[in-house]
């Protein structure tokens, strides 16, 4: 704002700028969404311009235009009521071991699509633009494959790049699973119970609640007789999108244009937030304005911000006041 100001000679902003600080994200954002309610008239607004997000590269600049949503789920299997000696018993009761790794096994097809009923009913595809613009990202794949914790191979749903799989397909991951004997040693056991955590990412325009619904159906359809399954939903975030046509968009990638002086291109984020409440509620346009690299190291040790490239963010926003109060927003 300063910028603006310094650059313009003038008292105000050529727009309305309200400023809301938000510091619960990172633990799923619990209250956000009743404090957006409660205060929606104060906060009324024609645009929301965000600035969590990364850019492609220091040279690449880019803004996101969609964030996959989260579900995470427990599981829980439960047979007997104590662990039972597999000599005596085994092969005579129903193992939770067996039965959960046939449960996780059946999340996916031989396409890595996942298996829960009605779960692509609500996906919104890419369109040829958007997959277009995503292609024209320098994608190294080996590079990205070495970030990746030095992973052998990219993998995921058929028929699609990794950029896309990674930004704009749901998915469903195993956390983790465990149960029985894990020590040291042998255990001739057939365990109580077997536990997993399970986390779908999710992307527009999918609802958490209808894919927990359809979980907790896929969960019963696979849970054999004589054991009892568990299921624990925890707090969700919807995805949000951005579309790249909106006029809020385009004013902003003007001004980024501005900014670094060479074309802005388009990415998405596979990450959450509360971005979907705040376009919900406050009925408005998303803007991703951000100049973060994931080189920055964030949640790491030695997480760092270029100096330059917040410079570059204030330059942007200086102009965006400019290009959205040029812009017909209505």
């Amino acid at each position: 704002m300063r910028a603006n100001l310094a650059a313009s000679g003038a008292a105000a902003p050529p727009v309305t700028v309200k400023l809301i600080v938000e510091g619960e994200e990172e633990s799923g954002s619990e209250h956000f969404a009743a404090l957006l309610r409660r205060e929606r008239d104060r906060l009324a607004c024609d645009v929301i311009v965000i600035s969590d997000t990364t850019m492609w590269a220091a040279d690449v600049p880019s803004m996101c235009t969609g964030m996959r949503g989260l579900l995470p789920v427990g599981v829980t299997l439960t047979g007997p009521v104590r662990d039972l000696h597999s000599g005596s018993f085994g092969g005579g009761v129903p193992n939770p071991l067996h039965a959960m790794a046939a449960l996780l096994a059946g999340l996916h097809d031989e396409q890595e699509r996942v298996t829960l009923p009605r779960f692509y009913d609500r996906v919104l595809p890419l369109s040829d633009t958007e997959r277009d613009l995503i292609a024209k990202l320098p994608f190294d794949e080996k590079q990205w494959l070495a970030e990746a914790g030095e992973s052998g191979a990219a993998h995921g749903e058929q028929g699609f790049s990794t950029l896309e799989r990674i930004w704009a397909r749901p998915t469903a991951e195993i956390n983790g699973m465990w149960g029985g004997h894990t020590g040291p040693g042998n255990k001739t056991i057939i365990p109580r119970a077997a536990h997993a955590k399970i986390s779908f990412r999710l992307v527009a325009d999918q609802d958490p609640a209808d894919v927990a619904a359809a979980f907790r159906e896929y969960v019963a359809a696979w849970t054999p007789d004589g054991l009892t399954a568990e299921i624990t939903v925890l707090p969700a975030v919807r995805p949000c999108p951005s579309p790249i046509d909106s006029v809020a968009v385009q004013a902003g990638r003007r001004a980024m244009q501005r900014a670094f002086g060479r074309e802005v291109l388009f990415t998405k984020e596979g990450g959450s937030g509360p971005e979907a409440d705040l376009a919900e509620i406050l009925d408005a346009p998303l803007v991703f304005i951000a100049v973060g690299l994931d080189s920055d190291r964030i949640h790491a040790p030695n997480e760092s911000a270029d100096i330059s490239l917040l410079l570059r963010g204030a330059e942007t926003s200086a102009y965006l006041w400019d290009e959205l109060a040029a812009a017909d927003l209505r």
